[in-house]
């Protein structure tokens, strides 16, 4: 029952990137090897919703209305 992984490598499983500083564009770059769903999340806790663009096979970016920081958690 449930879902077997493969192993529990946290960095296969997923990651995160962190924007530190507020930014209506946020280039997010991941070494998953897929393409990912992405949930970006302020510095509040809110979910945010914005644009998301998979420019290349590891590359991601995100445009907001207004600049925003927090972390974008990919899997």
């Amino acid at each position: 029952e449930g879902v077997l992984l493969r192993n529990n490598d946290p960095e296969e499983l997923g990651q995160s990137y962190t924007q530190s500083s507020p930014s209506t564009t946020w280039n997010i770059a991941h070494s998953l090897g897929f393409t990912p769903n992405v949930t970006i999340v302020d510095t509040e806790g809110t979910v945010v919703e914005g644009l998301l663009e998979y420019v290349s096979p590891t590359q991601i970016r995100a445009t907001f209305s207004e600049p925003i920081a927090g972390i974008a958690y990919i899997s």
